[in-house]
């Protein structure tokens, strides 16, 4: 964790910041370790700090590391002035994402002779290369979804409900080793798997039906995100043509990523693949994202991204196409990317199942 505390100084010193204020749990956990669900980090030229108040005492010195820990009983902010970790002149950046409007009002009142400066995605573009253990933990969030995929397949049949699904997914993965919810499943049948993040409903399956299915597992803090699309009984044709269209459209974009490729240009090799097909306009959403202690992190890939894809980045692939009030598809993996050779992290069949 040091030589990620390290990079957020390089970064720091590149723009003119002589502290920084980490207020994401996430970016907390990334750089101190820390997995509880209040705390703030202050890190200077050469000290650290991580504050939290007298509920985590214990939790804190259990789990914290390369940082002084300072416990309060109310104000999260009061150690910044009591001990003048903050000083006057001091250009202090904090994170534009996630620092809520409340603190950064009282920042404001508590200091007025300092200059804060926004700053966006400065650990996110730090965490986006994977490191060999933060691999070897979402290999086995990938190992364990689909372990729950296996699992919950043979509970996939008409006449249950959407919801009676996702609470399948949710007890699976628990019972399995997942830690938390990486989100709430997404279970969505018939006209309804056309809605790209359709909420599970008490919907029955019906035959014909095509049923998204989207969820995670986490393994020490890492998730995995991965959807399956099952059919109820035969599906229309041209259901039937459109997976077979993004089921060879992840397959080609988990065969082109390359370190150094730009998120834009993985996404057009799926696009241009699913046009060719037919299928233009019912691909209406990004291709994938990275993945990490976050669901949802960088680098994005998608129609307008310059993000680029550095080697040991992990990253979804989930084309999909969707026809309102008939039904969608989307076929999702995690793919991990480097010098030599892509891997896929979430061991499942893309194949269509058809179940009764």
């Amino acid at each position: 964790m040091q030589d990620r505390i390290d990079r957020v100084r390089k970064q720091m010193r590149a723009a003119g910041l002589t502290s920084f204020l980490v207020s994401s749990l996430t970016h907390l956990r990334y750089l101190f370790g820390f997995t509880g669900s209040n705390g703030m980090g202050l890190i200077t030229s050469d000290l650290c700090f991580f504050v939290t108040d007298w509920r985590y005492r214990d939790q804190a010195a259990e789990e914290v590391r390369n940082a002084e820990i300072v416990i309060v009983r109310r104000d999260m902010l009061a150690p910044l002035k009591d001990r003048q970790l903050v000083q006057a002149g001091d250009q202090l950046g904090f994170e534009a994402q996630h620092l809520s409007f409340r603190l950064f009002s009282q920042l404001h009142k508590l200091f007025d002779n300092i200059k804060f400066v926004a700053t966006e995605h400065l650990i996110e573009k730090i965490a986006i290369p994977k490191e060999p253990k933060e691999i070897a933990s979402l290999r086995r969030a990938g190992a364990m979804a689909g372990a729950v995929w296996d699992q919950v397949l043979p509970f996939i049949r008409r006449g249950v409900t959407e919801m009676d699904v996702a609470a399948e997914v949710l007890y699976r993965a628990r019972k399995l080793g997942s830690e938390i919810e990486a989100f709430d499943p997404i279970v969505a049948s018939g006209p309804r798997s056309a809605l790209p993040h359709g909420r599970s409903s008490q919907r029955r399956l019906q035959p014909g039906d095509f049923v998204v299915i989207d969820y995670g597992c986490v393994a020490e803090g890492y998730a995995a995100d991965v959807t399956r699309t099952v059919a109820v009984g035969e599906p229309p044709a041209k259901l039937r043509d459109a997976y077979a269209a993004v089921k060879s459209a992840c397959e080609l974009a988990c065969e082109a990523a390359r370190p150094g490729m730009k998120g834009s240009d993985l996404d057009e090799v799926a696009r241009k693949h699913l046009e060719a097909c037919g299928f233009k306009e019912e691909f209406n959403h990004s291709l994938g994202h990275g993945l990490g202690l976050d669901v949802h992190s960088l680098p994005r890939l998608g129609p307008e991204s310059k993000d680029i894809i550095p080697a040991n980045a992990v990253v979804t692939i989930e084309p999909g196409v969707y026809f309102p009030g008939l039904g969608g598809v989307r076929i999702e993996d995690d793919l991990l990317v480097t010098e030599t050779g892509n891997e896929v992290l979430t061991p499942m069949s893309r194949e269509l199942i058809v179940v009764e």
